[in-house]
């Protein structure tokens, strides 16, 4: 039985008399082997060094299996903190906003709502204030969170520079990408929704080869950079509506590469696996299966 090992995190896994350093990028392939051990690199009371029995492979908070082509994909899942919780209050003129906050997580509640977002990085310091009828919660000047108290929907902003100004903010953000780009937005806190105002990229002068496309769309996709992911759209596929990627891909939270041309991508409810045809560097058809 081949099996492909993909992880959602750093880790070391022991095969036999063999160690592999692997991180999200890689794959490692596994054939006549009946157990393996996996070291996670960040250790916490959850994430811990665990073992898998090759022969007995089932769905489980740990890992995901499932059959791709001639193959089992085994895939890590990240597996959720265990912390102590802060807790603020923010008071508004009709309601109270109570916020918790902890390592892995930020939640915030009032007397309609109670909405929470798991944290993908560490953090040092936070701190707590208010735009209009937003409560907002600030991680060491480079995430922000933002829930109305009327709707109870949460925003999520990242970025290197934050810049508030009355009911605007300002957000630059190096993404550090194939394509070395820097995001400029600008965001109005209005009534219940925050509206962009204006969202602008700037890129570096890179060349890559042609097999990059899809890696180079899926990054595109993830920060939203529609237009720069329809540049690499050929045939009918030009035709697509920018609000018809987060559609059919389901937004693109993270994703892992299988190979140049097939993906694992990851949303906030799901992962699906990703399939693209190129020619002459630009994506002429593309399939997209729940795993």
């Amino acid at each position: 039985m081949k099996i492909k090992l993909k992880s959602s995190y750093p880790c070391l896994v022991k095969i036999g008399n063999n160690s592999y350093d692997i991180d999200e990028n890689d794959l490692l392939e596994i054939e006549n082997e009946e157990q393996i051990f996996v070291y996670p690199i960040s250790y916490n009371r959850k994430n811990i060094p665990f073992y898998i029995n090759l022969n007995a492979l089932k769905n489980c908070e740990r890992y995901l299996v499932t059959d791709i082509d001639d193959y089992k994909l085994l895939f890590l899942n990240k597996v959720d903190r265990i912390s102590n919780f802060a807790k603020e209050k923010l008071t508004f003129s009709e309601d109270n906003c109570e916020i918790k906050i902890s390592n892995n997580v930020v939640i915030f509640e009032n007397k309609n709502s109670i909405v929470q977002y798991e944290l993908e990085e560490m953090f040092l310091n936070y701190r707590v204030f208010k735009i209009e009828d937003f409560a907002c919660v600030e991680l060491d000047a480079k995430s922000v969170f933002a829930f109305n108290m009327k709707t109870g929907k949460l925003f999520h902003f990242k970025g290197n520079e934050f810049e508030f100004e009355k009911d605007l903010l300002k957000i630059k953000d190096n993404l550090n990408d194939c394509e070395d780009r820097r995001k400029s937005c600008l965001y109005k806190f209005s009534g219940d929704n925050i509206a962009t105002e204006k969202c602008e990229f700037d890129y570096s002068d890179l060349h890559f080869k042609e097999e990059m496309t899809p890696y180079r769309f899926l990054e595109a996709v993830k920060c939203k950079d529609y237009s720069f992911a329809k540049n690499l759209l050929g045939g009918n596929l030009k035709n697509v509506e920018e609000k018809d990627f987060y559609e059919f891909l389901g937004g693109v939270k993270a994703f892992y590469p299988l190979s140049l041309n097939e993906f694992i991508i990851e949303n906030s409810s799901e992962k699906k696996l990703i399939r693209f045809d190129v020619s002459n560097g630009l994506i002429f058809d593309l399939s997209v299966d729940n795993l």
